[in-house]
């Protein structure tokens, strides 16, 4: 076959640049403006051409061939139609397929493609380079059916263990899921390195893939009908300006808008079929060719700068003004935001580390005086009561504040509860000696009661040598309202009050307890604790787990000689409870400095029972979540921290699951179960 065309490939067609420039004997003049260039005169035949653009020479027909020919019996036909007919309505067959064509066969595609993607993996590497940003982007602590990892462990397991019945495998998925999650920061330096190998290699391979890509759907054909289809729905017509007025020709050829006055625009062929309204496209340096639902607007001056910003590298004008030298300032400027906006999309940042304070800007939140009461009323004193407001006077407790009504000043807290209506039962009567904070439902939110002992107070009022640890333990309370405050408040009240599974729901209702004595330490003042405070704090811990963790196996045995439900998984839940909350505390009590735990009394017996990697799970799930708390929005961080009561059950070989939607059932792993459990757990 004879060959057609020459080496020098135009991806903007000739035909179409010689609107926009001056004839002079055989060729045309067009003003080239760059992107950090000077503007240039030159010949069409220079300008939007690249050697070997589309193909290499061949014997066979190349697709360099085919689109000269489409050129020649389909493209410039059409372009000159359109730019010799009159302003006004044209037929809209013609317009999508010159639109749909040059938009799909311009340097401009590969080239922003090859910006995208290469943004895009950029951004993949940068998530890979810690293990707190690889876990957003690998999508490691999302419970969602939908994320990749979960997915990922369920397919793996159906194709390894289909014999199992499927309630079982629900369980293996998510004792595996939360293994790894575990483990995740061991795991990750080998997976990061594999993975920064794999992305270098396809980073170097984008263009060349972009390339080939953009050739084969060009090959495939010259204007794909679905975005033809689109575009012949619309009204088209051509717009007129008299000069010196003129428009440019940017180097994507046309822009979409998703409003009919072309005001904020982006190159079309970055745009899905359902995002625009209106399509523009100059033909010649006085005429453009609009497409649209509606009746558009166009003004010249604000267009042109439009198409400027939707350049990629240049834009070409038939002349040299102060009107488009100032448009020239804003070349590539919407593909540059575009291109980064893609990148921010993707939620591959770890949370920020939050101040404790609550200061922001350098302005102290405005401070909110509740109602002190003292009970009996013979205990109150100025004194105490200038202690306790010297307390709550912190900025950072202000937002809990809000919600309290009354701090109460008692002897005998579980008492004065009862005395204002509120249930306690044997349980929350162990649990409330030290102080609480009682949480309220209301129709617009929640509101706190504070109950602190008259001991605590009189400790600090008196300057004792025991006043630091009696007002962290006030203001744990106080932090705990911060919690409902902030979070509780942030929800919308239709996703907190929804119907929830039984699991979740549990997991929910003891994530609230054990956020907010997270919350309440974090915020109790107590700061860095010396290393007499820490043992101390240690032999507190250790003694509550070891209690919690006979109490969780008493509750095992009594299931497997009685087989009763209810009388089995109350009492187990209840020390899991008790046990999360002080495990909050413990990690809220080292802010997050998880090492120092390593060699303490309380991660030897957490060891025992294959918690303590679990333990360090818990701190980083915690801080993640105190730290981005302020924009917290739904409820899936609480469901994720909820679902920690399941992972302390597994480790006494206790499985919880829902036969039927309102039924929660307690199976227990035994004998050979129950030893490969536990190794799984510790593997």
């Amino acid at each position: 076959m004879n060959k057609m065309a020459g080496r020098k490939q135009h991806f903007i067609p000739q035909a179409l640049q010689r609107g926009f420039g001056v004839a002079k004997g055989k060729k045309t003049q067009v003003y080239v403006f760059k992107k950090g260039q000077e503007p240039y005169h030159s010949s069409t035949e220079g300008v939007a051409a690249q050697r070997d653009f589309y193909s290499e020479p061949s014997d066979e027909q190349s697709l360099d061939d085919k689109i000269t020919t489409y050129e020649r019996l389909v493209l410039s036909p059409a372009i000159n139609a359109l730019r010799e007919a009159p302003v006004g309505p044209v037929d809209s067959h013609v317009a999508a397929a010159v639109v749909v064509h040059l938009s799909i066969r311009s340097a401009f595609f590969r080239d922003s493609s090859s910006a995208i993607a290469t943004q895009i993996l950029g951004s993949l590497t940068d998530a890979m380079r810690s293990d707190e940003t690889a876990r957003v982007f690998l999508e490691i602590d999302s419970l969602q059916s939908e994320a990749a990892f979960v997915k990922l462990i369920e397919e793996e397991l159906f194709l390894q263990f289909e014999a199992i019945p499927e309630s079982g495998r629900k369980v293996l998925a998510k004792l595996v899921h939360f293994r790894a999650r575990e483990k995740f920061p061991e795991m990750f330096p080998a997976m990061a390195t594999m993975f920064l190998q794999q992305l270098g290699i396809l980073l170097d391979r984008v263009p060349q893939m972009i390339i080939s890509g953009h050739s084969k759907a060009l090959d495939t054909n010259m204007a794909p009908p679905p975005r033809v289809e689109r575009l012949k729905a619309m009204n088209w017509q051509i717009f007129g300006v008299e000069p010196p007025n003129h428009f440019i020709l940017p180097d994507c050829l046309a822009v979409g808008s998703k409003t009919s006055d072309f005001r904020e625009v982006l190159p079309y062929s970055l745009m899905s079929d359902d995002e625009f309204s209106g399509v523009a496209m100059p033909i010649g340096s006085t005429k453009v060719l609009v497409g649209s639902f509606s009746s558009p607007e166009v003004n010249v001056t604000s267009l042109n700068r439009c198409l400027a910003q939707c350049s990629l590298n240049f834009f070409i004008s038939s002349q040299v003004d102060e009107q488009t030298l100032d448009a020239a300032q804003f070349l590539g400027s919407t593909v540059s935001k575009y291109v980064d906006s893609l990148v921010e999309e993707q939620p591959f940042d770890a949370p920020e580390s939050s101040v404790e304070s609550q200061k922001t800007n350098g302005q102290v939140p405005e401070l909110v005086r509740v109602p002190i009461m003292f009970d009996p009323t013979s205990r109150k004193s100025g004194k105490a009561q200038a202690a306790v407001r010297n307390l709550m006077g912190a900025p950072e407790l202000q937002a809990g504040l809000r919600i309290v009504e009354t701090i109460v000043v008692t002897d005998n807290i579980v008492r004065s509860m009862r005395e204002r209506g509120v249930l306690v039962n044997d349980y929350t009567a162990q649990a409330v000696q030290l102080g609480t904070c009682h949480v309220n439902a209301r129709q617009d939110g929640v509101s706190c009661q504070l109950f602190v002992t008259t001991q605590a107070v009189n400790l600090v009022a008196k300057r004792h040598p025991l006043a630091r640890a009696a007002a962290a333990l006030i203001r744990h309370q106080a932090g705990r309202a911060v919690y409902y405050a902030a979070v509780i408040s942030k929800i919308p009240q239709e996703i907190m009050e929804r119907q929830r599974p039984p699991l979740e729901a549990i997991g929910l209702r003891i994530a609230h307890l054990f956020c907010s004595h997270y919350f309440g330490g974090r915020l109790s003042g107590l700061g860095r604790m010396s290393d007499e405070d820490f043992t101390a704090a240690d032999d507190l811990y250790s003694q509550t787990l070891a209690a919690c963790f006979q109490g969780i196996a008493d509750a095992r045995l009594h299931f497997i000689r009685h087989r009763d439900v209810d009388a089995a998984l109350l009492p187990a839940l209840c020390h899991v409870e008790q046990m999360l909350c002080a495990t909050a505390s413990a990690c809220a009590a080292t802010c997050g400095e998880v090492g120092r735990w390593k060699a303490s009394k309380s991660i030897e017996i957490l060891k025992a029972v294959s918690l303590s990697d679990w333990f360090e799970l818990l701190s980083l799930d915690l801080g993640r979540f105190f730290d981005s708390h302020k924009d917290v929005a739904g409820d899936a961080d609480l469901v994720l921290l909820g679902s920690h009561v399941e992972r302390v059950l597994w480790s006494f070989g206790i499985a919880l699951s829902t036969p039927t939607p309102e039924q929660v059932w307690m199976d227990v792993f035994v004998d050979e179960q129950f030893d490969n459990v536990r190794l799984m757990l510790r593997a």
